[in-house]
């Protein structure tokens, strides 16, 4: 009769330990969860509750003049703007935008210019045009740039990033308009 409850009892310890090995070893429990378009606390998580992203679907997008793939909200709408001499690109811009073309409530813009080559010295002079108590390093793809807020009297305060992509200027600027 022992050696019938042997194996039961070991069979038992071996699930047991499993169990205990999958609670504390199988992944993060204390996490934010996207349920029914809202975010719903998982455990404990110790970061705060996100702020966008739950229940939003998201479109992708490739502007393969400067070969740049982003996504952006489904309930945005995308634009662009292609300046050339001769079939040579000068300027590839391209927006990002909430509401109407002509008082977009939300608008992300973006500036390569192919043909300039520039240095970090263009960074220091991009910097001059920022408030400065806002200018910070920023990367984007990896890349060093700065990042700060430009202050046009009026609607047209912007903050704007800039990066040296491959030896050109490349800006990204947010505007949130309809005010």
């Amino acid at each position: 009769m022992k050696n019938f409850f042997v194996p039961i009892v070991v069979v038992i310890a071996i699930g047991m330990a499993g169990l205990v090995a999958i609670r504390f070893l199988g992944g993060d429990e204390d996490v934010w969860v996207c349920t029914n378009k809202q975010w719903v606390r998982h455990g404990n998580p110790s970061s705060p509750m996100p702020q966008i992203g739950c229940g939003i679907a998201w479109q992708e997008q490739t502007v393969k003049e400067i070969g740049v793939t982003f996504s952006y909200p489904a309930d945005m709408s995308y634009r662009k703007e292609i300046a050339d001499d001769a079939g040579r690109i000068r300027t590839a811009g391209f927006y990002v935008e909430k509401g109407s073309l002509e008082n977009p409530t939300y608008q992300l813009y973006a500036l390569y210019q192919p043909l300039e080559t520039v240095t970090e010295k263009e960074l220091d002079k991009v910097k001059t045009g920022m408030k400065p108590d806002t200018v910070k390093e920023a990367f984007i793809d990896g890349i060093k740039g700065v990042e700060g807020l430009i202050e046009i009297s009026g609607p047209k305060a912007h903050y704007s990033t800039a990066i040296i992509k491959e030896g050109r200027l490349f800006t990204v600027s947010t505007l949130k308009g309809g005010d």
